[in-house]
């Protein structure tokens, strides 16, 4: 499932609040922030589409699409956006049901109300291999939209998909789809015929000629590990983070941010990771302490979270297997910051 934790909520009519407050009160697996009475619903709507936050929005489907459409740029950029009936019968995703993960933010919400989701996407009704899902949860960037048509086109029909990888370093779990088959690239590159050419094609480079047909798809290796003050805004976390980073920069290279787990449910940092739509990883003060690597301590947090550095030990942590060390602790105003480099790429079926 998407890392869906926060979103945020408008309503319509009276009903349409107290179904807000019977589904979202007190429940901790996603957090749920209202929308300010003072708040006009237009100008919700563009908040949180700039603000990449998914929107649930309690009221009839069609106020919902003429407040969105203004802001509707394309399916990799475009926020989650479900409504729910005022009386709770229906959930129904109607933008960014699948790389966004609208379609399991319905699921969640129609199992807690006992409603109906509505799931249109043919890939997810029919079970179907998804190149973007796929994409998504893996860290690996769609570098062509329009090819995600062409593959899901021919998944649907129950044609065979073939895909070719690269990376020098690399491991695969779970099990392959059977309508996904692997091509040797060696074969293929010294082939006269090319005889099979990849649907799709994972590699770090980007200038391949020889599968220029192909959706090629390259690893996010950036990872940043962070530390903060409690409550912390998004905008504060946001700010700090692009006084470092350009933002087109993290957009294409940024994997995860990392912390400790008691900043698990720390809403500043679940919006920022949302922002960029990348995973949130948080560490135990355990397994933060057996990082492998030399860091910059501070006795000062090592009293209060009992590990004297979060940001170096998690980066190295959500990097994973021969990770590497770019950046030291950069602190500001109750923030931290450092980066690592992913080098193993493990890639889940």
């Amino acid at each position: 499932m998407n890392q869906i934790k926060v979103i945020q909520v408008a309503y319509a009519t009276d009903k349409g609040r107290q179904l807000a407050e019977s589904l979202f009160d007190g429940n901790g697996d996603v957090l749920a922030e209202i929308k300010d009475e003072n708040e006009k619903l237009s100008d919700f709507f563009k908040r949180n589409f700039e603000e990449h936050q998914p929107i649930v929005f309690i009221g009839a489907v069609g106020i919902a699409v003429r407040l969105l459409s203004p802001c509707i740029q394309n399916k990799l950029k475009d926020i989650p956006v479900v409504v729910i009936d005022e009386l709770g019968k229906f959930v129904v995703p109607i933008l960014s049901g699948h790389y966004g993960g609208a379609n399991d933010l319905a699921s969640l919400l129609a199992k807690r109300t006992g409603a109906t989701a509505v799931i249109t996407t043919a890939t997810d009704i029919n079970r179907a291999f998804a190149i973007d899902v796929f994409a998504r949860e893996n860290g690996l960037v769609i570098t062509d939209k329009e090819k995600i048509k062409k593959i899901s086109s021919r998944v649907l029909k129950g044609e065979k998909i073939n895909f070719a990888c690269d990376l020098k370093e690399k491991e695969f779990t779970g099990k392959m789809p059977t309508d996904i088959a692997e091509i040797n690239i060696n074969m293929q590159e010294n082939s006269t015929t090319n005889l099979c050419i990849p649907d799709f094609y994972i590699s770090d480079e980007k200038g391949k000629k020889t599968f220029e047909d192909a959706l090629f798809l390259y690893p996010k290796r950036m990872v940043l590990g962070m530390g903060c003050k409690k409550d912390k805004s998004f905008e504060q976390l946001k700010a700090f983070l692009l006084e470092q980073y350009d933002e087109k920069e993290l957009s294409q290279n940024l994997y995860a941010i990392c912390s400790i787990d008691v900043k698990g449910s720390e809403i500043g940092l679940l919006k920022l990771c949302q922002y960029f739509g990348v995973k949130f990883l948080t560490f135990s003060s355990d397994e933060l302490e057996r990082a492998e690597g030399e860091f910059e301590e501070s006795d000062f947090v090592r009293s209060k979270v009992g590990v004297g550095n979060v940001c170096e030990r998690a980066a190295v942590l959500g990097a994973g297997h021969g990770a590497i060390l770019v950046k030291n602790k950069i602190s500001r105003d109750g923030m931290t910051l450092a980066e690592a480099k992913r080098r193993m790429i493990t890639i889940k079926w």
